[in-house]
Protein backbone atom coordinates (compact mmCIF):
# COMPACT_ATOMS: atom_id res chain seq x y z
CA UNK A 1 0.00 0.00 0.00
CA UNK A 2 2.89 2.28 0.84
CA UNK A 3 4.32 1.26 -2.35
CA UNK A 4 1.56 2.22 -4.03
CA UNK A 5 1.05 5.53 -2.32
CA UNK A 6 4.82 6.72 -3.01
CA UNK A 7 4.25 5.73 -6.69
CA UNK A 8 0.73 7.77 -6.77
CA UNK A 9 2.77 11.20 -5.27
CA UNK A 10 5.64 10.55 -8.31
CA UNK A 11 2.90 10.75 -10.71
CA UNK A 12 1.25 13.88 -9.52
CA UNK A 13 4.73 15.51 -8.57
CA UNK A 14 5.75 14.63 -12.46
CA UNK A 15 2.53 16.75 -13.65
CA UNK A 16 2.55 19.46 -11.26
CA UNK A 17 6.71 19.86 -12.82
CA UNK A 18 5.47 19.75 -16.29
CA UNK A 19 2.59 22.08 -15.88
CA UNK A 20 5.07 24.81 -14.53
CA UNK A 21 7.28 23.76 -17.09
CA UNK A 22 4.55 24.77 -19.78
CA UNK A 23 4.18 28.00 -17.86
CA UNK A 24 7.29 29.34 -17.85
CA UNK A 25 7.92 28.25 -22.11
CA UNK A 26 4.92 30.91 -22.95
CA UNK A 27 6.26 33.26 -20.06
CA UNK A 28 9.90 33.09 -21.93
CA UNK A 29 7.51 34.07 -25.66
CA UNK A 30 6.39 37.50 -24.27
CA UNK A 31 9.21 38.46 -22.34
CA UNK A 32 10.56 42.42 -21.71
CA UNK A 33 8.04 45.07 -22.20
CA UNK A 34 6.41 45.09 -25.92
CA UNK A 35 7.39 46.57 -29.14
CA UNK A 36 6.36 47.10 -32.55
CA UNK A 37 8.69 48.34 -35.35
CA UNK A 38 8.74 48.63 -38.96
CA UNK A 39 12.27 48.49 -40.04
CA UNK A 40 13.23 51.76 -42.48
CA UNK A 41 10.02 53.25 -41.58
CA UNK A 42 10.60 57.00 -40.53
CA UNK A 43 7.24 58.05 -38.35
CA UNK A 44 5.66 55.12 -39.18
CA UNK A 45 4.89 56.49 -42.96
CA UNK A 46 5.53 54.40 -46.13
CA UNK A 47 5.52 57.00 -49.11
CA UNK A 48 4.56 55.47 -52.98
CA UNK A 49 4.31 57.68 -55.77
CA UNK A 50 1.45 57.96 -57.98
CA UNK A 51 1.83 55.22 -60.24
CA UNK A 52 0.52 51.45 -59.46
CA UNK A 53 2.20 48.57 -57.33
CA UNK A 54 0.96 45.58 -58.21
CA UNK A 55 -2.24 44.62 -56.09
CA UNK A 56 -1.89 41.28 -57.72
CA UNK A 57 0.91 39.94 -58.04
CA UNK A 58 2.29 39.13 -54.12
CA UNK A 59 5.86 39.13 -55.39
CA UNK A 60 5.81 42.91 -56.73
CA UNK A 61 4.62 44.51 -53.64
CA UNK A 62 6.74 46.55 -51.51
CA UNK A 63 8.47 44.46 -48.24
CA UNK A 64 8.53 45.49 -45.13
CA UNK A 65 10.36 43.64 -42.08
CA UNK A 66 8.14 43.37 -38.78
CA UNK A 67 9.97 43.81 -35.78
CA UNK A 68 7.78 42.68 -32.56
CA UNK A 69 7.48 40.40 -29.34
CA UNK A 70 3.50 40.43 -29.26
CA UNK A 71 0.66 39.19 -31.29
CA UNK A 72 -0.15 42.23 -33.62
CA UNK A 73 -2.81 43.94 -35.88
CA UNK A 74 -3.28 46.69 -38.24
CA UNK A 75 -7.20 48.07 -38.65
CA UNK A 76 -7.76 50.06 -41.47
CA UNK A 77 -9.34 53.35 -40.59
CA UNK A 78 -11.83 54.19 -43.68
CA UNK A 79 -12.90 52.79 -46.47
CA UNK A 80 -9.90 51.70 -49.08
CA UNK A 81 -10.25 51.20 -52.60
CA UNK A 82 -6.47 51.88 -53.79
CA UNK A 83 -4.15 50.50 -51.53
CA UNK A 84 -3.77 47.29 -49.48
CA UNK A 85 -2.02 45.96 -46.70
CA UNK A 86 -0.98 41.71 -46.46
CA UNK A 87 -1.34 40.86 -43.76
CA UNK A 88 -2.79 42.63 -41.31
CA UNK A 89 -2.24 40.10 -38.25
CA UNK A 90 0.69 38.45 -37.26
CA UNK A 91 2.63 37.67 -34.14
CA UNK A 92 6.46 38.28 -33.13
CA UNK A 93 8.60 39.39 -36.18
CA UNK A 94 7.20 39.01 -39.65
CA UNK A 95 6.89 41.15 -43.39
CA UNK A 96 4.06 42.69 -44.51
CA UNK A 97 3.59 43.83 -48.63
CA UNK A 98 2.01 46.94 -49.29
CA UNK A 99 0.49 47.51 -52.60
CA UNK A 100 -1.49 50.08 -54.63
CA UNK A 101 -3.36 51.61 -56.90
CA UNK A 102 -2.75 54.35 -59.81
CA UNK A 103 -3.48 58.04 -57.87
CA UNK A 104 -4.91 59.67 -61.15
CA UNK A 105 -5.90 62.29 -59.34
CA UNK A 106 -3.58 65.58 -58.63
CA UNK A 107 -3.77 65.52 -54.88
CA UNK A 108 -1.99 63.30 -52.31
CA UNK A 109 -4.04 60.63 -50.47
CA UNK A 110 -3.47 58.90 -47.17
CA UNK A 111 -4.55 55.61 -45.68
CA UNK A 112 -4.51 55.16 -41.87
CA UNK A 113 -3.91 51.89 -39.81
CA UNK A 114 -4.11 51.65 -36.47
CA UNK A 115 -1.61 49.13 -35.16
CA UNK A 116 -3.02 46.95 -32.42
CA UNK A 117 -0.40 45.43 -29.92
CA UNK A 118 -1.95 42.47 -27.88
CA UNK A 119 -4.95 43.96 -28.21
CA UNK A 120 -3.37 47.32 -26.89
CA UNK A 121 -3.97 49.97 -29.50
CA UNK A 122 -0.18 51.77 -30.12
CA UNK A 123 0.08 55.50 -30.09
CA UNK A 124 1.62 56.21 -33.91
CA UNK A 125 -0.39 54.26 -36.33
CA UNK A 126 0.53 53.08 -39.64
CA UNK A 127 0.27 55.53 -42.93
CA UNK A 128 0.35 54.88 -46.30
CA UNK A 129 0.61 58.17 -48.60
CA UNK A 130 0.77 58.15 -51.63
CA UNK A 131 1.36 61.30 -54.27
CA UNK A 132 -0.75 62.84 -56.88
CA UNK A 133 -0.43 62.60 -60.40
CA UNK A 134 0.77 65.68 -62.83
CA UNK A 135 -2.12 67.89 -62.97
CA UNK A 136 -3.41 68.46 -66.86
CA UNK A 137 -5.88 69.35 -68.77
CA UNK A 138 -6.29 68.40 -72.44
CA UNK A 139 -8.78 68.00 -75.17
CA UNK A 140 -9.80 65.04 -77.07
CA UNK A 141 -9.52 67.00 -80.23
CA UNK A 142 -7.67 70.06 -81.34
CA UNK A 143 -10.67 71.36 -83.29
CA UNK A 144 -14.42 71.14 -83.08
CA UNK A 145 -16.19 71.14 -86.78
CA UNK A 146 -20.02 71.81 -86.66
CA UNK A 147 -22.23 70.71 -89.53
CA UNK A 148 -24.80 72.85 -91.15
CA UNK A 149 -27.93 71.44 -88.63
CA UNK A 150 -26.43 72.03 -86.07
CA UNK A 151 -27.90 70.33 -83.02
CA UNK A 152 -26.03 69.12 -79.14
CA UNK A 153 -22.61 68.15 -80.26
CA UNK A 154 -20.65 65.99 -77.52
CA UNK A 155 -16.73 67.20 -76.82
CA UNK A 156 -14.68 65.50 -74.01
CA UNK A 157 -12.11 66.74 -71.61
CA UNK A 158 -9.21 64.64 -70.97
CA UNK A 159 -8.59 66.12 -67.17
CA UNK A 160 -7.76 64.84 -63.78
CA UNK A 161 -8.94 68.17 -62.01
CA UNK A 162 -12.00 69.98 -62.05
CA UNK A 163 -12.45 72.90 -65.08
CA UNK A 164 -15.22 75.29 -65.87
CA UNK A 165 -15.87 76.69 -69.68
CA UNK A 166 -16.98 79.22 -71.55
CA UNK A 167 -17.52 80.15 -75.28
CA UNK A 168 -15.06 83.08 -76.70
CA UNK A 169 -15.07 85.33 -80.03
CA UNK A 170 -12.26 84.89 -82.55
CA UNK A 171 -12.04 88.19 -82.50
CA UNK A 172 -12.66 90.57 -79.72
CA UNK A 173 -16.32 91.60 -81.11
CA UNK A 174 -17.21 89.14 -82.88
CA UNK A 175 -20.91 87.60 -82.29
CA UNK A 176 -20.67 84.18 -80.25
CA UNK A 177 -23.95 84.08 -79.30
CA UNK A 178 -25.02 81.58 -81.81
CA UNK A 179 -23.35 78.88 -79.89
CA UNK A 180 -23.72 77.87 -76.02
CA UNK A 181 -21.76 75.17 -73.96
CA UNK A 182 -23.66 73.27 -71.45
CA UNK A 183 -22.65 70.01 -68.91
CA UNK A 184 -23.20 66.76 -70.34
CA UNK A 185 -26.26 64.69 -68.36
CA UNK A 186 -24.54 61.33 -69.08
CA UNK A 187 -20.31 61.76 -68.61
CA UNK A 188 -18.63 63.90 -66.16
CA UNK A 189 -15.55 64.71 -68.56
CA UNK A 190 -17.84 65.85 -71.22
CA UNK A 191 -19.60 69.08 -72.42
CA UNK A 192 -22.08 70.31 -74.96
CA UNK A 193 -21.58 72.59 -77.53
CA UNK A 194 -25.43 74.08 -78.73
CA UNK A 195 -25.91 76.09 -82.01
CA UNK A 196 -28.91 76.04 -84.43
CA UNK A 197 -28.39 75.38 -88.55
CA UNK A 198 -26.76 77.70 -90.82
CA UNK A 199 -25.86 78.37 -94.17
CA UNK A 200 -22.92 79.82 -93.83
CA UNK A 201 -19.12 79.69 -92.14
CA UNK A 202 -19.45 80.31 -88.30
CA UNK A 203 -16.49 80.35 -86.12
CA UNK A 204 -15.54 80.29 -81.92
CA UNK A 205 -12.96 79.68 -79.14
CA UNK A 206 -14.20 76.61 -76.31
CA UNK A 207 -11.91 77.99 -73.86
CA UNK A 208 -11.65 75.82 -70.74
CA UNK A 209 -9.76 76.53 -67.40
CA UNK A 210 -9.03 74.66 -64.29
CA UNK A 211 -10.72 76.06 -60.80
CA UNK A 212 -9.42 75.90 -57.47
CA UNK A 213 -5.41 75.24 -57.04
CA UNK A 214 -4.88 74.88 -61.20
CA UNK A 215 -6.36 78.03 -62.37
CA UNK A 216 -2.92 77.83 -64.52
CA UNK A 217 -3.96 74.95 -66.49
CA UNK A 218 -6.17 75.92 -69.66
CA UNK A 219 -6.67 75.40 -73.14
CA UNK A 220 -8.60 76.98 -75.98
CA UNK A 221 -10.14 75.00 -78.99
CA UNK A 222 -11.41 76.22 -82.21
CA UNK A 223 -14.60 75.49 -82.74
CA UNK A 224 -15.96 75.94 -86.76
CA UNK A 225 -19.80 75.49 -88.09
CA UNK A 226 -19.83 74.80 -91.50
CA UNK A 227 -22.14 76.15 -94.23
CA UNK A 228 -21.34 73.00 -96.27
CA UNK A 229 -24.15 70.54 -97.92
CA UNK A 230 -23.42 68.05 -95.37
CA UNK A 231 -20.72 67.24 -92.86
CA UNK A 232 -20.11 64.81 -90.53
CA UNK A 233 -17.39 64.16 -87.80
CA UNK A 234 -18.78 61.34 -86.17
CA UNK A 235 -19.02 63.25 -82.52
CA UNK A 236 -22.14 60.41 -81.72
CA UNK A 237 -19.51 57.67 -82.04
CA UNK A 238 -18.06 57.69 -78.66
CA UNK A 239 -17.73 54.04 -77.35
CA UNK A 240 -15.97 55.03 -73.78
CA UNK A 241 -13.52 51.81 -73.94
CA UNK A 242 -12.51 52.71 -77.25
CA UNK A 243 -9.41 54.98 -77.47
CA UNK A 244 -8.55 58.04 -79.88
CA UNK A 245 -4.68 56.61 -79.56
CA UNK A 246 -4.99 54.96 -83.13
CA UNK A 247 -2.37 51.14 -82.06
CA UNK A 248 -4.84 50.92 -79.07
CA UNK A 249 -6.91 48.49 -79.98
CA UNK A 250 -8.96 47.80 -76.58
CA UNK A 251 -12.46 47.66 -76.64
CA UNK A 252 -12.69 47.95 -80.12
CA UNK A 253 -14.71 44.22 -80.56
CA UNK A 254 -17.77 45.71 -79.02
CA UNK A 255 -17.66 49.01 -81.50
CA UNK A 256 -17.60 46.97 -84.46
CA UNK A 257 -20.54 47.93 -86.93
CA UNK A 258 -22.63 44.74 -86.53
CA UNK A 259 -22.71 46.03 -82.73
CA UNK A 260 -23.77 49.57 -83.45
CA UNK A 261 -26.52 50.93 -81.50
CA UNK A 262 -29.73 52.16 -83.28
CA UNK A 263 -29.32 55.37 -82.26
CA UNK A 264 -25.40 55.30 -84.04
CA UNK A 265 -27.28 53.43 -87.13
CA UNK A 266 -29.44 56.47 -87.49
CA UNK A 267 -26.89 58.28 -89.21
CA UNK A 268 -27.45 56.35 -91.95
CA UNK A 269 -23.44 55.07 -92.32
CA UNK A 270 -23.02 51.60 -93.12
CA UNK A 271 -20.60 48.81 -93.81
CA UNK A 272 -20.77 46.20 -96.29
CA UNK A 273 -18.51 43.54 -94.10
CA UNK A 274 -18.99 45.07 -90.87
CA UNK A 275 -15.27 45.63 -90.41
CA UNK A 276 -16.24 49.29 -89.15
CA UNK A 277 -14.67 50.32 -85.50
CA UNK A 278 -16.05 52.91 -84.40
CA UNK A 279 -13.67 55.23 -82.01
CA UNK A 280 -14.37 58.25 -80.19
CA UNK A 281 -15.04 60.90 -82.23
CA UNK A 282 -13.83 58.74 -85.97
CA UNK A 283 -14.22 55.51 -87.63
CA UNK A 284 -11.77 52.68 -88.58
CA UNK A 285 -12.10 50.72 -91.60
CA UNK A 286 -10.34 47.30 -91.30
CA UNK A 287 -8.11 45.03 -89.20
CA UNK A 288 -5.45 42.59 -89.75
CA UNK A 289 -5.46 40.74 -93.33
CA UNK A 290 -9.01 42.28 -94.22
CA UNK A 291 -10.24 45.37 -95.68
CA UNK A 292 -12.92 47.36 -94.56
CA UNK A 293 -15.53 50.14 -96.12
CA UNK A 294 -17.42 52.78 -95.41
CA UNK A 295 -20.42 54.05 -97.72
CA UNK A 296 -21.85 57.40 -96.75
CA UNK A 297 -25.71 58.06 -96.27
CA UNK A 298 -27.66 59.51 -99.08
CA UNK A 299 -27.86 63.27 -98.67
CA UNK A 300 -31.05 64.76 -99.82
CA UNK A 301 -29.25 68.79 -100.07
CA UNK A 302 -27.70 67.62 -103.06
CA UNK A 303 -29.68 68.66 -106.35
CA UNK A 304 -30.49 66.73 -109.17
CA UNK A 305 -27.70 66.76 -111.32
CA UNK A 306 -25.38 69.05 -109.13
CA UNK A 307 -21.24 68.63 -109.37
CA UNK A 308 -20.06 68.17 -105.50
CA UNK A 309 -16.59 68.19 -104.10
CA UNK A 310 -16.44 65.83 -101.45
CA UNK A 311 -13.69 65.76 -98.77
CA UNK A 312 -12.17 64.16 -95.98
CA UNK A 313 -9.53 63.14 -93.70
CA UNK A 314 -7.56 59.81 -93.71
CA UNK A 315 -5.31 58.92 -91.70
CA UNK A 316 -2.70 55.59 -91.48
CA UNK A 317 -2.72 53.19 -89.19
CA UNK A 318 1.25 52.28 -87.44
CA UNK A 319 1.58 50.40 -84.36
CA UNK A 320 2.91 51.50 -80.67
CA UNK A 321 6.26 50.32 -81.90
CA UNK A 322 6.22 52.44 -85.38
CA UNK A 323 5.23 49.60 -87.72
CA UNK A 324 3.84 50.98 -90.57
CA UNK A 325 1.08 48.58 -92.01
CA UNK A 326 -0.18 49.72 -96.62
CA UNK A 327 -1.36 53.21 -97.34
CA UNK A 328 -3.48 52.22 -99.82
CA UNK A 329 -7.41 54.32 -100.09
CA UNK A 330 -10.33 53.95 -102.34
CA UNK A 331 -12.70 56.75 -102.67
CA UNK A 332 -16.08 55.54 -105.36
CA UNK A 333 -19.31 56.21 -106.11
CA UNK A 334 -22.58 53.86 -105.49
CA UNK A 335 -25.51 55.64 -107.85
CA UNK A 336 -25.68 58.64 -109.86
CA UNK A 337 -22.44 60.54 -110.41
CA UNK A 338 -18.56 59.87 -111.33
CA UNK A 339 -15.04 60.90 -110.31
CA UNK A 340 -13.65 63.18 -111.89
CA UNK A 341 -10.89 64.76 -109.98
CA UNK A 342 -8.52 64.16 -107.27
CA UNK A 343 -6.88 66.45 -104.55
CA UNK A 344 -4.63 65.74 -102.20
CA UNK A 345 -2.08 62.67 -100.92
CA UNK A 346 0.38 62.06 -103.63
CA UNK A 347 -1.67 63.09 -106.28
CA UNK A 348 -3.87 59.85 -106.82
CA UNK A 349 -5.18 58.59 -109.65
CA UNK A 350 -8.69 56.97 -110.99
CA UNK A 351 -8.48 53.65 -111.80
CA UNK A 352 -11.57 50.77 -112.92
CA UNK A 353 -11.89 47.38 -111.94
CA UNK A 354 -12.31 47.86 -108.19
CA UNK A 355 -14.22 44.76 -106.26
CA UNK A 356 -16.52 45.34 -104.31
CA UNK A 357 -20.14 43.73 -103.37
CA UNK A 358 -23.59 45.15 -103.80
CA UNK A 359 -26.20 45.21 -100.12
CA UNK A 360 -27.00 41.46 -101.12
CA UNK A 361 -22.99 40.90 -100.66
CA UNK A 362 -22.74 39.77 -104.42
CA UNK A 363 -19.58 40.87 -105.99
CA UNK A 364 -19.60 44.26 -107.90
CA UNK A 365 -16.95 46.21 -110.15
CA UNK A 366 -16.56 49.90 -108.96
CA UNK A 367 -15.31 52.41 -112.12
CA UNK A 368 -13.92 55.30 -111.76
CA UNK A 369 -12.57 54.95 -108.63
CA UNK A 370 -10.21 57.33 -106.48
CA UNK A 371 -7.24 55.89 -105.38
CA UNK A 372 -5.04 57.58 -103.38
CA UNK A 373 -1.61 56.37 -101.54
CA UNK A 374 -1.22 58.07 -98.11
CA UNK A 375 2.01 60.20 -97.65
CA UNK A 376 5.07 59.19 -95.40
CA UNK A 377 3.88 61.49 -92.59
CA UNK A 378 0.27 60.65 -92.54
CA UNK A 379 -0.15 58.10 -89.52
CA UNK A 380 -0.45 57.70 -85.66
CA UNK A 381 3.03 58.38 -83.88
CA UNK A 382 3.82 56.66 -80.78
CA UNK A 383 6.74 58.96 -80.28
CA UNK A 384 6.20 62.27 -81.88
CA UNK A 385 2.59 62.40 -80.89
CA UNK A 386 1.80 60.52 -78.08
CA UNK A 387 -1.13 61.71 -77.14
CA UNK A 388 -2.86 61.14 -81.11
CA UNK A 389 -4.07 64.71 -81.73
CA UNK A 390 -0.72 66.34 -83.42
CA UNK A 391 -1.71 63.72 -86.24
CA UNK A 392 -5.17 65.47 -87.20
CA UNK A 393 -3.47 68.84 -87.60
CA UNK A 394 -1.40 67.42 -90.76
CA UNK A 395 -2.91 68.95 -93.87
CA UNK A 396 -1.80 66.03 -95.78
CA UNK A 397 -4.54 64.07 -93.81
CA UNK A 398 -6.82 66.13 -96.09
CA UNK A 399 -8.29 64.69 -99.33
CA UNK A 400 -10.96 65.49 -102.35
CA UNK A 401 -12.67 64.08 -104.95
CA UNK A 402 -15.26 65.83 -107.59
CA UNK A 403 -18.11 64.06 -108.58
CA UNK A 404 -19.92 65.29 -111.75
CA UNK A 405 -23.55 64.63 -111.96
CA UNK A 406 -24.62 63.83 -108.49
CA UNK A 407 -28.17 63.54 -106.96
CA UNK A 408 -29.85 62.86 -103.67
CA UNK A 409 -29.40 58.88 -104.06
CA UNK A 410 -25.24 59.15 -104.43
CA UNK A 411 -23.55 57.71 -101.83
CA UNK A 412 -20.01 57.40 -101.70
CA UNK A 413 -17.54 54.48 -100.68
CA UNK A 414 -14.20 54.27 -98.83
CA UNK A 415 -12.52 51.35 -98.79
CA UNK A 416 -9.10 50.29 -97.08
CA UNK A 417 -6.29 48.95 -99.36
CA UNK A 418 -9.10 46.38 -100.78
CA UNK A 419 -12.22 44.99 -99.85
CA UNK A 420 -12.57 42.23 -97.11
CA UNK A 421 -10.11 39.46 -97.72
CA UNK A 422 -8.42 40.40 -100.46
CA UNK A 423 -6.04 42.59 -98.25
CA UNK A 424 -4.27 39.49 -97.87
CA UNK A 425 -2.85 39.32 -100.84
CA UNK A 426 -1.56 42.59 -101.27
CA UNK A 427 1.56 43.92 -100.24
CA UNK A 428 1.40 43.52 -96.05
CA UNK A 429 -1.81 42.53 -95.58
CA UNK A 430 -2.49 44.79 -93.57
CA UNK A 431 -4.73 48.09 -94.51
CA UNK A 432 -6.24 49.91 -91.78
CA UNK A 433 -7.36 53.41 -92.28
CA UNK A 434 -9.01 56.22 -90.03
CA UNK A 435 -11.89 58.30 -91.47
CA UNK A 436 -12.96 61.83 -90.25
CA UNK A 437 -14.74 65.35 -90.84
CA UNK A 438 -16.14 63.85 -94.26
CA UNK A 439 -17.99 66.85 -96.19
CA UNK A 440 -19.62 67.65 -99.14
CA UNK A 441 -19.84 70.87 -100.88
CA UNK A 442 -21.65 72.07 -104.04
CA UNK A 443 -18.97 73.34 -106.97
Amino acid sequence: MKKYMKSLLLAALAVVAAMGFTACSDDDKFTGDPYFTLEGLENMTYDFNYEAVDTLAYSEAKKIVVRSNRPWKLVCQSENGWCRVFPTEGEGDGIIRLSTVENKKPDTRDMVYKIYLDGVEQPVPLTIRQTGSEPYIKPSANSITIAREGGAIPFSVLTNVPYTYEVRPVKEGDDVSWITVTPSETDPNSVMLNCVASNKDRFAVLHIQGTGNYTDLSIDVPVTQLGALFFENFSWMNHSDTSILGWDTSGESEARFDKWTDEELSHGWTSRNSLCYGRPGFLKLGKTGYGGDLVSPKIPEIGSGMDIAVSMQLVGYCTKAGTLDDVQVYVGVLGPGKVTKIIGGNGGEIVNGVLYCDENKAQIVLNDVASFMLTDDNHFNYTTDPDGLLVWENPNTNYTIYVDGATSDTQIVILGGAFDVQVKTIGKGKNRIFVDNFKVEGR
